[in-house]
């Protein structure tokens, strides 16, 4: 049975009005709670707003209910952990690791990158800068609500976790399978040392890599720069992003409370390898022994 076309635009209609209304209150409460202590109901009102938003938002634009964003909230004073996923996958590909995090206490949001996330976009290529300033919304809601905020990027989320931290005070990183140097072909190296990347033809037929190198090129000087403790993970059989990848990091990471673990096997996807197996356990662990 087809659905009433008229019944259709009653309920996109009521949608919008639903955003708009939540849209006002969590811009009136941000507002009203600026320079104030916060309490836990406050707390939770945030939250909850924001989290009803991008609801009604991911719904409007047509995304998968599974691969939605989510948000957990957990305990008060609990630190905040901030999610991104990678290139090629979704919120979804992190919920085992979220639940065993929320189930801890802390609080969870698992975010949705609109122009990286599964069945969300059509566009040829995508703009890391403009998921980074996804990424960064979603760090602050956190910073609002949380005592101290972690992120977990997970490929090409490692690297625009790494830009964050450059620009926002994290409490630390965890960086799975971090795209920081990406396994191609000779062709696209050649254009790379060359310079050539940016030339319109180029980038119009390769796109998103292209858009994704750049991204990528900027994280490796940053990887020096960035001051907070990093929890850096691979596998050596990495078929998408190449183990250098890791040893840059481990080179050019300073701070005392850095780790990094290295798998001989598992692939790009290391959560769905070892996660179970006692990765999550020791990413929550790291979380604690920082605060």
């Amino acid at each position: 049975m087809k659905n009433d076309p008229a019944e259709d635009i009653v309920r996109n209609e009521q949608r919008r009005e639903r955003m708009v209304n939540l849209s006002l209150t969590a811009w009136d409460l941000q507002r009203t709670r600026r320079g104030r202590s916060q309490d836990e109901r406050t707390r939770l009102m945030v939250l909850k707003t924001h989290e009803r938003l991008r609801q009604l938002a991911e719904t409007e634009l047509g995304v998968p209910k599974h691969q939605r964003s989510f948000l957990k909230v957990g305990a008060d004073r609990a630190p905040g952990v901030l999610l991104v996923h990678g290139a090629d996958q979704g919120p979804a590909n992190l919920v085992p690791l979220a639940r065993t995090l929320h189930e801890a206490g802390l609080t969870v949001h698992g975010l949705l990158l609109a122009d990286y996330g599964h069945g969300v976009t059509d566009r040829p290529e995508a703009r890391w800068r403009a998921s980074l300033q996804q990424v960064r919304l979603g760090y602050r809601l956190l910073a609002d609500t949380c005592r101290r905020v972690f992120v977990v990027g997970v490929g090409f989320g490692a690297t625009l976790s790494l830009h964050l931290a450059a620009r926002e005070p994290v409490a630390g990183l965890v960086l799975v399978a971090p795209a920081l140097v990406p396994r191609v072909g000779p062709g696209v190296r050649i254009l790379r040392a060359l310079r050539l990347l940016r030339l319109s033809p180029v980038r119009r037929r390769l796109g998103m890599l292209v858009d994704a190198s750049e991204g990528m090129l900027y994280a490796q000087d940053l990887a020096a720069k960035v001051k907070v403790p990093i929890f850096g993970v691979q596998c050596d059989d990495d078929d998408q992003v190449s183990p250098q990848s890791l040893r840059l990091l481990q080179k050019r990471a300073h701070h005392s409370q850095s780790r990094f673990q290295a798998f001989p096997t598992g692939g790009h996807d290391v959560l769905a390898a070892h996660g179970s197996a006692g990765l999550e356990r020791d990413i929550l662990a790291f979380i604690r022994d920082i605060v």
